[in-house]
């Protein structure tokens, strides 16, 4: 297959053009707009900005970067809040460091998301605005479950949440264009399964629910739907398009330009098992009106609409005619078949070895004091780009040195780019986008000698590693449940960290996928299943000083147990990741006896994996350094 890889690895910091040209003059013109809103008779008091677009991307295309255009906090997560007094942004820990750096103080307020004494964003404005307020935002930003917590939160004490028109886009005088790369086929020695196997399952699913249409929003499930994959979102290889599945139509609505002629071809191929006219094709602006239209014509049939889809589909079918639910597609995704876990496990010991060659020249360089944060990212990308089937990163890649580190999505810029050092601990967080797979991998190294305090840490994060890795548990168990393990041997000091442990990874699709994880936070998904996957990534940051992080991505398969209560399958994980953990950093003296052997059983897999295809290479430098770092410990 041919992919023109230029299109989707796009690697440079986002333009300044992104950001406000002057953070009051901005807040001024939209305030203004505020006030003459129609939405009302004394205008809006407030305006939501999300972190959003019409398919709820969690990474965005320039031309949809209406909260980072607004506040100036580049962060993948966080929503902004404009009241004709206050400007306000909402954000987890992840980015609570980095948004104190980016945000301009004088005209901003970061809110920390996810602290007791932090409030909701509605319990903010049911307080602080009058009871008769009205509150503005864009249907097309915010999710269907968003849009109606928040009505209901403003509701109890008078106020109101209208959808207007987005005014950001009104005051962002150079916002950038929708892009419109094309559409490029994935064969089915990647996908495992064609089209018209895909829709049959879902075709089943709708008649269990009793709906009688799908409409697909989410961009990566239309992508695995029809076997396209596309560069429109920088990092997720996705183009923009929706569809629609009933029991007698599948209809694509993409602009033709997306679709050159091996992409059609590919499609007909595809497809061809369900006869004649099975896939149709429309315009991309007309899926609204489309699904509007179907509803008026089906009045006792109800469209399934992802409850993660943007509240202006659901604006588009009245309420009698759709059930708001999870997408099915999620679930089927998620369960990677025999092809795709094939692909995966070849993808992920590829990259591991790009991997090795990079922290083997790092070893090396580092002492010289000339390699920076950004001089090694761009290392590791040149690397990648000599692996077998690499199309681009997963995500940006984060290399961050000592205090660096300690900033959970670090970003290197060129003002930020410190040297490293053998006197500080490095975190690289990276993945990479294959034809056959996405990987994502974070280790954390130290290149002199680290601390005793340094080393304990690094050692009950990868405890709490080792520990979610082995843990044998029910079938379906939720990730919450798993969450814990991951916490433990810090808690017994006094520490934790401010993220979820893991996420599902796609199939050469978003690094982030759904509907599994492992986080402190209900989930209201199925639980595990096998076939899944699943990244397995706690850490400890001490802000100022360093951050840890180990992760790898397994896939979870069952389990040979003794027993079968209630005659239930149990399962457990399996580490696709082949890159060796840092056993400079390890304080022996903390692990126990399963816990060591864990870890040179690890090893040996990264060796026996790994060398031979050094040794194709003929890179004896890189397996000189593979057999020092996974010598047998205890």
């Amino acid at each position: 297959i041919k992919f023109c890889s230029f299109l989707f690895e796009r690697v440079a910091p986002r333009p300044l053009a992104i950001m406000a040209r002057n953070s009051l003059s901005v807040l001024k013109e939209l305030r203004e707009l505020m006030r003459k809103s129609p939405a009302s008779s004394t205008g809006l008091q407030a305006f939501i900005v999300p972190t959003g677009d019409r398919h709820q991307n969690e990474y965005l295309a320039d031309c949809d970067q209406y909260r980072q255009f607004i506040s100036g906090f580049t962060g993948s997560a966080g929503t902004a809040v404009v009241t004709l007094k206050k400007a306000l942004l909402w954000t987890d820990g992840r980015y609570h460091s980095q948004a104190l750096q980016e945000l301009d103080s004088e005209h901003w307020q970061l809110m920390k998301a996810g602290l007791h004494d932090t409030p909701e964003i509605h319990a903010y404005l049911a307080k602080e605005l009058p009871a008769d307020s009205t509150i503005g935002l864009d249907a097309s930003t915010v999710t269907i479950n968003r849009y109606h917590e928040l009505r209901k939160g403003v509701k109890e004490v008078g106020q109101k949440v209208v959808c207007v028109e987005n005014l950001v886009s009104q005051v962002w005088t150079n916002r950038p264009p929708l892009p419109s790369q094309p559409a490029v086929a994935l064969p089915k020695q990647y996908t495992g399964k064609d089209v018209h196997e895909k829709v049959c399952a879902i075709r089943k699913k709708l008649t269990e629910c009793q709906c009688s249409g799908l409409a697909v929003t989410a961009l990566d499930e239309v992508a695995w739907l029809f076997n396209l994959r596309g560069s429109d979102i920088q990092y997720n290889p996705v183009f923009f398009a929706y569809a629609f599945i009933s029991q007698q139509d599948v209809v694509l609505f993409i602009d033709s330009c997306k679709l050159t002629a091996e992409a059609r071809r590919h499609l007909e191929v595809e497809t061809e098992a369900g006869g004649e006219g099975f896939l149709s094709l429309e315009d991309y602006n007309q899926f609204h009106a489309y699904l509007s239209k179907f509803a008026s014509s089906n009045t006792d049939d109800r469209i399934l609409i992802s409850n993660q889809s943007s509240q202006d589909v659901a604006n588009a079918v009245p309420k009698k005619n759709r059930k708001v639910d999870k997408s099915p597609i999620a679930q089927m995704k998620s369960m990677k078949n025999s092809v795709e876990l094939a692909g995966i496990r070849d993808a992920s010991i590829r990259d591991a070895v790009a991997l090795c060659q990079y922290f083997s020249w790092l070893e090396k360089e580092v002492p010289s004091g000339k390699v920076t944060e950004m001089s090694a990212a761009t290392e590791l990308l040149q690397l990648r780009r000599r692996v077998t089937k690499f199309v681009g990163p997963s995500f940006e890649t984060i290399s961050g040195s000592g205090p660096n580190g300690a900033v959970i999505h670090y970003r290197v810029l060129p003002e930020t780019s410190r040297s490293l050092s053998v006197n500080e601990m490095y975190l690289c967080d990276s993945g990479g986008q294959y034809l056959d797979g996405t990987t994502d991998v974070t280790r954390t190294m130290h290149f002199g000698q680290a601390t005793a305090h340094e080393k304990e840490c690094y050692t009950r994060v990868l405890k709490g590693h080792i520990n979610v890795t082995t843990v044998v548990f029910p079938n379906k168990c939720k990730g919450t449940l798993l969450d814990t393990l991951a916490r433990t041997a810090l808690w017994e000091v006094g520490l934790n960290f401010n993220h979820g442990t893991g996420h599902g990874v796609g199939a050469y699709l978003n690094v982030h996928e759904g509907p599994q994880g492992i986080s402190p936070l209900g989930t209201k998904d199925e639980g595990f299943q096998a076939g899944m996957l699943i990244t397995v990534e706690p850490g400890y940051y001490e802000d100022g000083a360093f951050g840890i992080r180990i992760e790898n991505v397994c896939v979870v398969k069952k389990a040979e147990t003794k027993h079968r209560f209630n005659d239930s399958d149990y399962l457990t994980l399996e580490p696709l990741t082949l890159v060796p953990y840092e056993t400079s950093l390890m304080a022996l003296e903390l692990l126990t006896p399963a816990e060591i052997a864990y870890i040179n059983k690890y090893h040996s897999d990264c060796r026996d994996k790994l060398i031979p295809l050094l040794e194709a290479q003929g890179d004896g430098e890189t397996i000189r350094w593979l057999n020092r770092k996974t010598q047998v410990i205890g």
